[in-house]
């Protein structure tokens, strides 16, 4: 019942935010999902070169966290494990 309620609001709410295409608020709301969105990629691939250059250049005594990968952290979050 839960998951159906949070479908259907997720549903709405993308609907919600096709609607402001049709108001004058439309442009407002498209540079606002823009802006946010950039952000987003800016956050990501600062993390994601973060990480390749701890891979590339391990400080010393830090051998075994080479294999803890950003991606590799992503899918234990995913997958629930520890």
């Amino acid at each position: 019942m839960r998951s159906n309620l949070f479908s259907w609001a997720v549903f709405i709410g993308c609907l919600l935010l096709l609607g402001l295409g049709a108001t004058r608020y439309g442009k407002d709301a498209d540079l606002t999902l823009i802006s946010v969105r950039l952000t987003l990629v800016v956050l990501l691939s600062i993390l994601a070169v973060r990480e390749t250059w701890k891979h590339f250049r391990p400080q010393s005594g830090d051998r075994p966290a080479m294999n803890n990968t950003l991606l590799q952290r992503c899918r234990r979050w995913y997958r629930g494990e520890a």
